[in-house]
């Protein structure tokens, strides 16, 4: 477990534990608040402290979790573009929640969570992680393409996007299986060693059939 876990994997997660705490407080704060443009404010609150954290391990490059995360200038880039994106969201959501009357913490939880699962995915290098986090930006996701109980149009749009991502799911997943069947693991690196060795595998079994014919 020592080799596994060590103190500074909870630095690499940092920006991640942010959006979930976030989250978390949106929930409650949505019971508590009358006024309901304050949560937008919770939201970009929690976007920025989780800005603030990526920003430290700009210039960190060290893997996590015994190797199944890793923080490098790749994943942090794109754990940037996903906040800007998110924030982005949020801030022009604002009026369309009021028009649509729906203006609730879900809402905005939602959208930090479906972020913290894409950035797991950003920062994954191994099969079995960048599922979870895939998983759990999509969950998210068919929560708020069906938001709006009210209107069909949401509804089905909801069941056609769950129904469409449990069948992607399940092919995904037959496809991660057929790699770890191939390398017996499921990181990267060691996939891509084992496709390695069976390129140069293929490419010597002609020259052995030419040396054979040969002798």
């Amino acid at each position: 477990m020592d080799q596994f876990f060590q103190m500074q994997d909870l630095g690499a997660i940092a920006p991640e534990l942010e959006l979930v705490a976030f989250g978390m407080v949106l929930l409650i704060a949505d019971l508590i608040i009358e006024e309901k443009r304050n949560l937008e404010i919770i939201a970009l609150i929690g976007i920025a402290f989780s800005g603030f954290f990526l920003f430290r391990l700009r210039a960190i490059e060290f893997p996590a979790y015994g190797g199944v995360l890793v923080v490098d200038h790749f994943s942090t880039f794109f754990k940037l573009v996903f906040l800007v994106a998110a924030a982005l969201s949020i801030a022009i959501s604002l009026k369309y929640l009021d028009i649509e009357r729906e203006n609730h913490g879900e809402y905005y939880a939602l959208i930090l969570f479906s972020t913290m699962g894409m950035m797991f995915m950003a920062g994954a290098v191994d099969l079995v992680t960048i599922y979870i986090g895939l998983e759990t930006m999509a969950i998210a996701t068919y929560v708020l393409v069906g938001f709006l109980r009210s209107n069909q149009r949401s509804n089905e749009a909801s069941m056609k996007y769950f129904l469409l991502g449990a069948f992607s799911s399940g092919i995904l997943l037959y496809g991660m299986s057929l790699l770890y069947g191939l390398a017996g693991s499921t990181r990267f690196s060691d996939i891509a060693a084992a496709l390695a060795q069976r390129s140069d595998m293929r490419a010597l079994r002609p020259r052995l059939r030419l040396s054979c014919r040969l002798q």
